[in-house]
């Protein structure tokens, strides 16, 4: 892909070609765990530490209620994570990893590493810091805006057979 190209597209539209390419990588790389492409979300409730509800999900990581249901139904179905109802509120429940997710979250995470050694190949350290401070600050630029609430529709993959 040309900077050129890259320049005169719509940023939104050039970072989600980066995604899709990235995504598709990393599928690929992490195919056999069956966690289609909800790291993010695996992460999220691992970092949120003993569980996080639902809607905190859907907030944080801008996705949509009804996909969200979809996603938490597939990785409780794959058991990657479990409901547990929140002790102080019966009408909350708790989005927790599973033994069987905490097992394969350090698959996961070096398979990142490994993904973004090569995304970032021939940036230095730095430059990768000032990458991503560059996407926080455009973040909350863009944030600041009137706008449309828009969220992802995260159905499963479709995998191109080549």
């Amino acid at each position: 892909m040309s900077n050129d190209l890259f320049e005169r597209l719509p940023l939104g539209r050039s970072l989600s070609l980066l995604a899709k390419t990235y995504f598709g990588a990393l599928t690929k790389k992490l195919e056999h765990l069956e966690v289609e492409r909800y790291y993010s979300i695996l992460i999220f409730i691992e970092e949120s530490g003993k569980g996080c509800s639902q809607q905190y999900i859907c907030d944080h990581l801008k996705i949509d209620k009804v996909s969200m249901v979809r996603i938490l139904d597939y990785l409780i179905k794959k058991k990657f994570i479990k409901k547990v109802q929140n002790p102080k509120d019966r009408r909350e429940y708790f989005i927790e990893l599973t033994p069987k997710a905490e097992k394969t979250m350090p698959e996961i995470h070096r398979e990142i590493k490994n993904l973004n050694d090569v995304a970032f190949k021939g940036l230095s350290r730095e430059k990768q810091k000032e990458f991503y401070r560059n996407m926080c600050l455009i973040y909350d630029n863009v944030e600041t805006l009137p706008a449309h609430k828009i969220f992802v529709n995260y159905k499963k993959a479709n995998k191109e057979k080549k």
